[in-house]
């Protein structure tokens, strides 16, 4: 692993923080949005955005999300379900906003100096407040997720490594078909529902949501792609 800490260039030629990119997490529950209000001393000092940081050199977003999260916010693992990704690419440098639920009640805390405070935020009051630039052009996108997407696949490719790769990954949106709600977001990341078309539609209407059917290799195949 090598750090990702540093400034870079993009192809406009403004510096940006993260020699391998940047990422953050967008948690959020029914009606909130959990949101870091930046110390006076970082870049753009004093706004509002998401907890995040640079990426490290063998971090895929969700996993230098999540990691800065912990780090800045107290989150863990067990509190986060990604539900999809929202890529700001400058050529040569982007951040991703891994845009996910809250699996239980969790209570945020500013965890380092990069924080003033980090606390849930009502979804209607965002736009009012005084936001990081990079976070405010993002949240008309992000303001509206998708809902979860549910993946139902037979029990022969429930060990495929293309579906262990889709659920790290995601499935770019230009990939997936007509009728899946992608709220402006780039990748969206699957839920896999192995045992067939009864198990998915009883998960996705317990929990609402949408649904994908995948019924061989080749059609799994299809949704794959080489991560951004």
């Amino acid at each position: 692993m090598i750090s990702g800490d540093g400034w870079v260039e993009c192809a406009a030629g403004h510096r940006h923080w993260g020699r391998f990119g940047a990422a953050g997490l967008l948690l959020r529950d029914a009606d909130r949005v959990i949101l870091q209000h930046r110390a006076p001393w970082t870049h753009e000092g004093d706004s509002w955005g998401v907890p995040g940081g640079a990426r490290h050199s063998d971090e895929d977003p969700v996993s230098a999300a999540i990691r800065e999260a912990g780090e800045e916010a107290g989150l863990s693992r067990a509190d986060i379900d990604p539900l999809g990704l929202y890529l700001d690419d400058h050529g040569g440098w982007s951040y991703a906003t891994v845009v996910a639920r809250a699996t239980r009640p969790v209570e945020p805390m500013a965890t380092d100096a990069e924080s003033v405070s980090i606390r849930w935020q009502s979804i209607d009051r965002v736009a009012g407040l005084r936001l990081h630039s990079g976070f405010a052009d993002a949240w008309r996108e992000l303001r509206q997720p998708p809902p979860v997407l549910y993946l139902a696949l037979p029990v022969e490719l429930a060990a495929d490594p293309r579906l262990t790769a889709l659920v790290r990954d995601g499935i770019a949106a230009p990939r997936l078909p007509t009728g899946i709600a992608r709220a402006g977001l780039h990748r969206l990341y699957p839920h896999p529902v192995v045992a067939g078309t009864e198990a998915a539609t009883a998960a996705a209407e317990a929990d609402p949501g949408q649904l994908l059917m995948v019924r061989d290799g080749a059609e799994l195949a299809a949704l794959a792609d080489p991560p951004d």
